[in-house]
């Protein structure tokens, strides 16, 4: 099953997933990222 990346919305069989909390730690959502785009936000948040 082909997943679809939410950043570069290119397609992907291994995703990497996250959820995204509201400012008041409220589940807001689900995120699927395709293994470079997971890895660019990894580093990102090394700052």
């Amino acid at each position: 099953m082909a997943y679809q990346c939410f950043h570069c919305e290119k397609p992907a069989d291994s995703v990497h997933t996250f959820t995204v909390y509201d400012e008041n730690g409220v589940e807001e959502r689900l995120e699927v990222l395709c293994s470079e785009c997971y890895a660019e936000w990894l580093e990102s948040l090394k700052g």
